[in-house]
């Protein structure tokens, strides 16, 4: 009987001790995309070949890269401006008109967010034309969907070539109207 309670007891220790050892994780939410955001900060950073410095842009400075489609070839810190709702992103704040409302150089670009999952973000695509005619995509890593802040991080480009170095955009958002 003694030896039938020790042998009783070491199984519930087992028991407890393997079915009490889970990982637990914290699912990232559903992505708000909602908002007007103005692009506070850029970080660009070389990936591949890292044989130049990362570079931060931050208030009062100008992104040039004319290898990047218009208009993010040419970002000032906290003057570009991008707005999002359910379905579209606005690009390039022009103006605002005297009753308040928002003119955009890019109205009504529709996005797509895809790869998003519990543990992801996922992706942020999206299409626009310019007066051209020519038609441009851009692809964003969605790393953070903060509730005043969003961070976009490009998939990168090899602007000096094939063999030139690799660099990566990271966009710092913060939100400032609905």
């Amino acid at each position: 009987m003694y030896y039938f309670c020790i042998m009783k007891n070491i199984i519930l220790i087992l028991l407890v001790l393997l079915t009490s050892c889970r990982k637990y994780y914290t699912e990232k939410s559903t992505i708000t995309l909602s908002g007007k955001y103005v692009i506070s900060k850029i970080d660009v950073t070389n990936v591949d070949q890292n044989s130049s410095q990362d570079s931060l842009y931050t208030l009062g400075s100008t992104y040039i890269n004319r290898s990047i489609p218009y208009p993010f070839d040419s970002i000032e810190i906290n003057r570009f401006y991008i707005a999002f709702d359910y379905a579209c992103v606005y690009i390039n704040l022009i103006a605002v008109t005297p009753s308040g409302r928002d003119v955009w150089e890019f109205n009504d670009v529709f996005y797509d967010n895809y790869f998003n999952n519990p543990f992801s973000y996922g992706y942020l695509r999206f299409t626009y034309v310019l007066s051209n005619g020519q038609a441009n995509t851009m692809c964003f890593y969605i790393e953070d969907d903060g509730f005043e802040s969003l961070q976009l991080k490009s998939s990168g480009g090899w602007f000096s070539g094939d063999n030139g170095e690799k660099q990566v955009m990271t966009l710092y958002l913060t939100r400032v109207g609905p």
